[in-house]
This record gives structure tokens, C-alpha cells and sequence, in this order.
């Protein structure tokens, strides 16, 4: 199978894309660490141009581009980025007008004129390959072995860099949600004292227990200020207190009007 046909395999992988949109990078505003990422590339293999990649479907996304302003993303003609994170390893290209993996690339035709390209490919903890850091030239290079290793090393550290960033993504998503379900809660606990003020008022002048007949074994002996009652027609009056915790904990309990009394009231008529 050709480097090409092997490239469009794994680019439109469902597996790999699905690795790539879980990082939520893509067309992500430029991120300061990737920045310092291609800079750190640029100046290691003292090339003008280096750039941090994300391999998508159909185009090659620049998370960060020294060397190359108003240079968002490319497209994925075999041979340069869509080939290179395929590798398992350093993919260099030291004459790219020479090379057959790439004399008839548009970057090496075109304008730029590129003939030095050396990447590391973006590998994420389970095997996913993303994208690449790269270094690129307009004049043939060499890369020396420790060269190759610390690009192998920035590559790395994007991948980190992703997760962590995604962690961070789903830290703050969590607390939103949390933050949300307790204004929720809030919202309904001050509901439910607006009802509570506005029955017990109701109750001010009718006829009611002294004390609380919620507190079961324990005999609660605040002051009787609500009336509750359940769908089965059972009530009783409590302290505000018990009549909460009521309300909250047993789904059929409401606040009873004074005048309910229950089939218990009826049949002791």
C-alpha cells in the first residue's frame, strides 16, 4: 500500500477523528504554548517556518505558524503534514525537490518553495495520532540525531499540553454545571419559603396544635405553624422546620389549607 493510500486511511479513520474532536482544538483560538512550541522547533533546527498541526479529514489546521502569517491551514496533498503524522517516528525530508515523497507537492512547486521539512509526529496516550510538529525550510538541511530527539520531545509536550487542556475544559464544564444546580436549588428552596411565609400566614388565626406533630418518637415541641397533607388525605400541622423537611423528602406531601382535614376528619365526624 502506498504512502499516500496509507495517509487517507488513517486521516479519515473514525477512531483517530474522534480522538481529534474530544481536544475541541480545531479552529481553537492560537494558544500561547503552541506558539512557544513552534518557536522552540524553529530555533532548534534553525529553520524560518515551524508550525504545530492537526491532521483533520480534508485539511491540515495550524494550532500555531511561525514563519507563516495569515497561514491557517493547509490541504492534505500527500507527502508533507497528511504523510507525516502517519510516521511512527521523525519524518525528514532533507531536498524536497529531490524527494519522490514530495517533489510534486504544491508547498514544494508553489511559491514558498519549501525543500527542507522535518517533523514529529503528536501522539495521544492511546495511540492516536493528531498532527505533527514541524520545521520548515527554503534551503535543503540535515537533521542531526539530537535535533530529531528533541522534536520527537516538543511533539510530546503538545500532546500533554492537549490533555491537560482538556482536563481543564472538563473541570470548568463541571463546576458551571454544579454552580447551576445550586442556583437551581436555591431558587426552589426560596419558592418554597415564599409558600411557607405565605401559609403560615394564612394559618395565623385558625385553630392548630401547640406544638409540632412531626417530630415522630422524638416530639418535637416548636411552635405547630404549618399544615401539611398527602395525596391519601393524611395532614398534620409542624414547625417550619419539620414541614421542609416533609415537603422535600416524601413526594405527595403539599401545604394543606386550614380547612383540610383528611377522611380521617370525616369518618371521626
Amino acid at each position: 500500500m502506498s504512502i499516500a493510500t496509507d495517509s487517507v486511511a488513517l486521516r479519515t479513520d473514525p477512531a483517530r477523528l474522534a480522538a481529534v474532536n474530544r481536544y475541541e482544538i480545531l479552529d481553537a483560538p492560537t494558544d500561547g504554548q503552541f506558539d512557544t512550541i513552534a518557536a522552540a522547533a524553529a530555533a532548534l533546527c534553525g529553520t524560518p517556518i515551524a508550525t504545530v498541526s492537526i491532521v483533520d479529514a480534508d485539511r491540515v489546521w495550524f494550532a500555531a505558524a511561525k514563519g507563516l502569517d495569515g497561514v491557517a491551514q493547509v490541504g492534505t496533498e500527500p507527502g508533507l503534514c497528511a504523510s507525516a503524522f502517519c510516521a511512527d517516528g521523525p519524518y525528514v525530508v532533507n531536498d524536497a525537490v529531490t524527494d519522490p515523497r514530495t517533489l510534486d507537492h504544491p508547498l514544494v512547486r508553489g511559491e514558498l518553495g519549501l525543500r527542507f521539512y522535518a517533523a514529529a509526529p503528536i501522539v495521544t496516550t492511546d495511540g492516536h495520532q493528531l498532527g505533527t510538529v514541524t520545521a520548515i525550510d527554503a534551503v535543503p538541511r540535515e537533521l542531526t540525531e539530537a535535533q530529531s530527539a528533541v522534536l520527537c520531545h516538543l511533539a510530546d509536550q503538545v500532546a500533554r499540553h492537549l490533555e491537560l487542556r482538556l482536563a481543564t475544559l472538563k473541570a470548568v464544564r463541571a463546576e458551571r454545571e454544579l454552580r447551576a444546580e445550586a442556583e437551581e436549588r436555591a431558587a426552589a428552596a426560596s419558592e418554597l419559603a415564599a409558600r411557607m411565609r405565605a401559609a403560615a400566614a394564612a394559618h395565623v388565626t385558625g385553630p392548630r396544635p401547640r406544638h409540632c406533630q412531626l417530630g415522630a418518637a422524638a416530639e418535637c415541641t416548636a411552635p405547630a405553624e404549618l399544615k401539611i397533607a398527602d395525596s391519601w388525605g393524611d395532614s398534620a400541622w409542624g414547625c417550619s422546620t419539620h414541614v421542609e423537611e416533609a415537603i422535600i423528602n416524601v413526594r405527595s406531601v403539599f401545604i394543606a389549607s386550614e380547612e383540610l382535614g383528611g377522611l380521617s376528619t370525616y369518618l371521626h365526624r
